[in-house]
């Protein structure tokens, strides 16, 4: 008992605490390195491989461009005309991957572009069936007496996802899932 009072009553002794690495700071570039990204940049390199030439971080390259105020013409600039087709194509129901093959743009582009230029965006795949208000009376009145929603889908042809949807809109309290286990 003497012991423990003892070792109670001793001061914490000083352990050595992990530090946090001090942050490096950028490395500054010199004059001629500054030169040498200026030309790179206003011929169209990528900052990052300029960035890795240099040895320095991305981010340092950034600021000079702000610091300089360099300005570059982008290389994937898309001319207005070919704007213009995309969105006449698209609206005329032209699919994203369709119009991007035409011009040799991915599908993401396509959409980047037409979302750039204020284009509602449709949604992808193929349309959801209409399902009327008889349907949904049908499918509710099956589901209540028993029926998956899986048998009720198919029989009216739309996805379970679309089933189960109509059905919690309609205010069916739905069954646990899983079945009888």
């Amino acid at each position: 008992m003497a012991k423990l009072l003892q070792l109670a009553n001793l001061k914490p002794s000083r352990v050595a605490v992990a530090r946090r690495p001090v942050p490096r700071r950028a490395r500054r570039l010199t004059d001629a390195e500054k030169v040498a990204f200026v030309e790179g940049y206003k011929r169209g390199e990528l900052v990052a491989d300029l960035a890795r030439q240099l040895g320095v971080h991305r981010t340092t390259l950034d600021m000079l461009v702000a610091r300089l105020k360099l300005s570059r013409v982008d290389p994937n600039e898309v001319p207005a005309k070919v704007r213009g087709s995309l969105v006449a194509m698209y609206r005329a129901g032209e699919s994203l991957a369709a119009i991007g093959e035409q011009y040799g743009f991915s599908a993401n582009k396509v959409q980047r572009l037409l979302v750039s230029m204020g284009e509602p965006i449709r949604p992808r795949g193929p349309k959801k069936p209409a399902v009327t208000s008889e349907q949904v009376q049908q499918m509710v009145s099956r589901y209540e007496h028993g029926e998956a929603i899986a048998v009720i889908a198919a029989s009216a042809g739309v996805s379970y996802a679309q089933a189960r949807s109509c059905l919690m809109e309609a205010g069916v309290q739905m069954r646990p899932r899983g079945g009888a286990r």
